[in-house]
């Protein structure tokens, strides 16, 4: 095989297994199919990804274009044999449409629309009576005033095609929505914006399968969210997440009911739940798995793995013997984000001691020496990622510090506004593969 020019690793001489996406998140799925014996071609628009090495072959091509992705994959000689992705909310579509042009299992193409369309999803939501917030469809300032008008006094205003945080507002105030318009349109590939009620209370994720139309919740974890002015950025997946049995269940029927709404069917389910005086309501939910170390989790403090059904999944494959609960040493656990204090450019990004402290079963670093980490306005803006568990809250805290000190971490600090602007240029290079 001739990658294409950007790509990297050892020629794929076998059928591959097409991976949308380089980030961190992919590196444990691509690990699985090689331990399965199956090799890999990962597609990112960036040439910078943590994946990307970890592939057969990484081919540079934004595969949110279909038709070059194809001529990507046939110049480089890549047979694909299924088409799969981990945690990345912008690979559902392009992964619909490439594997239903490609005649290889996917999920729907109308699913995947609805799954990562946030007016379109909060329709299906009204229209099936899933509990949710009210909201209305922005493009403009004035269509976002009048929304203010009929769901504020607080609103939350956000791109209908984000994930990961990008382009979200927190508004307690008419006067600043403006600002949170032109915020989130610098942050929508559409232009179309959102403009939601906003739920107090606390939030929580499912992770769960949809296997053959029925719905299997796996785990329930709380989201520890980052303080204002951050908005809804995870600083860690909590496992148990802390409700009674009965609260957690009504948690699990509300996603039950958003992913038959949304047409979810054999394919992962990610959510995200608040918990109001009212009761559960949804927030999102994604056909995908979580971007955080989710399934990881999963795997640790139910016993279920979701990278395997996953797989199965993409591949055609019966998936149901993964989906049951195996026993587990250690039932406490979190995915916790690494957050610096101050954004800047990365000296030094090492796990250092941590690996080898008890509970500590993986450290990750989505920037590397050299780079830019954003301020925490989005998902960007962290640093890295610990998985940890124990066998009680008390001691996953006490783990998780021990951890925390044992990195080898150094960030040169930079202003903010001056390290948004580096981020934004460093990506921009990235993207044409000129970093």
């Amino acid at each position: 095989m001739v990658p294409l020019e950007g790509g990297r690793g050892p020629a794929v001489t076998a059928p591959a297994l097409v991976v949308l996406g380089a980030g961190l998140s992919q590196r444990p799925l691509i690990g699985l199919a090689r331990a399965h014996g199956i090799a890999t071609c990962a597609v990112d628009g960036r040439t910078d990804r943590p994946a990307a090495d970890a592939a057969d072959v990484f081919v540079h091509h934004d595969f949110s274009d279909l038709d070059g992705t194809r001529a990507a994959l046939a110049a480089a000689g890549v047979q694909a044999v299924g088409v799969t992705s981990m945690g990345s909310e912008q690979a559902v579509v392009p992964g619909a449409r490439l594997a239903a042009a490609l005649g290889l299992p996917g999920l729907p193409i109308d699913a995947a629309l609805a799954a990562t369309d946030k007016v379109r999803q909060r329709g299906l939501y009204h229209r099936h009576g899933v509990p949710s917030a009210g909201f209305a469809p922005a493009r403009t300032v004035d269509d976002a005033l009048a929304a203010y008008d009929a769901l504020g006094p607080r609103v939350i205003v956000k791109p209908t095609d984000g994930a990961a945080q990008r382009g979200v507002s927190d508004v307690r105030e008419r006067a600043a929505i403006p600002a949170a318009v032109e915020h989130a349109v610098r942050h929508s590939r559409s232009g179309d914006l959102i403009v939601e009620e906003h739920l107090d209370g606390p939030e929580y994720t499912v992770n769960a399968f949809v296997l053959d139309g029925v719905f299997h919740a796996v785990s329930v974890t709380l989201r520890d969210l980052a303080p204002e002015p951050a908005v809804g950025i995870c600083v860690a997946h909590r496992h148990p997440c802390g409700r009674p049995a009965a609260d957690v269940e009504a948690i699990v029927d509300v996603v039950r009911g958003a992913a038959a709404a949304i047409g979810i069917d054999d394919a992962p389910v990610y959510a995200q739940v608040r918990v109001t005086a009212d009761g559960p309501h949804m927030i999102e939910c994604g056909a995908r798995l979580g971007g955080g170390s989710d399934a990881q989790l999963a795997r640790l403090v139910v016993g279920v793995d979701l990278l395997e059904a996953v797989l199965d999944a993409a591949l055609g494959r019966p998936a149901g013997e993964h989906l049951r609960p195996q026993a587990v040493a250690e039932p406490f656990g979190h995915a916790c984000f690494v957050i610096p204090d101050a954004p800047g450019r990365v000296i030094r990004a090492g796990a250092g001691e941590a690996p080898g402290l008890p509970g500590v079963h993986d450290v990750g670093f989505y920037h590397q020496p050299g780079q830019i980490v954003p301020p925490l306005t989005s998902a960007s803006g962290r640093l890295g990622v610990l998985l940890i568990t124990a066998a009680s809250d008390a001691e996953l805290d006490a783990r998780t510090a021990a951890a925390r000190a044992a990195l080898d971490v150094m960030i040169e600090p930079m202003e903010p506004a001056a390290a948004a602007v580096a981020w934004a240029e460093q990506v921009r290079r990235e993207r044409e593969g000129a970093a």
